[in-house]
């Protein structure tokens, strides 16, 4: 069996940056850890920032993802 990139694994130098700007307390080291994966980004971020009920959370950290991807003009056809 193969393995295919994802879209965020296949833009994550891109989003690096934007990442650093939605979400000042994560640091290199974290997004480094994270490496395109969207289930360590999560939690990393959960780990930072605490917060709501963890479904809510996750759609909310994967809406500006794609919202970033798509400024980025990634689309998931592409």
């Amino acid at each position: 069996m193969s393995y295919t990139l994802n879209r965020l694994e296949t833009n994550w130098s891109r989003i690096l940056p934007i990442l650093l700007q939605q979400w000042p307390l994560l640091n290199a080291e974290d997004l480094n850890w994270v490496a395109g994966h969207f289930d360590r980004l999560v939690e990393v971020i959960r780990n930072r920032y605490g917060g709501r009920v963890e479904i809510v959370q996750e759609a909310a950290i994967r809406d500006t993802l794609n919202q970033i991807l798509a400024e980025l003009g990634d689309s998931p056809g592409a």
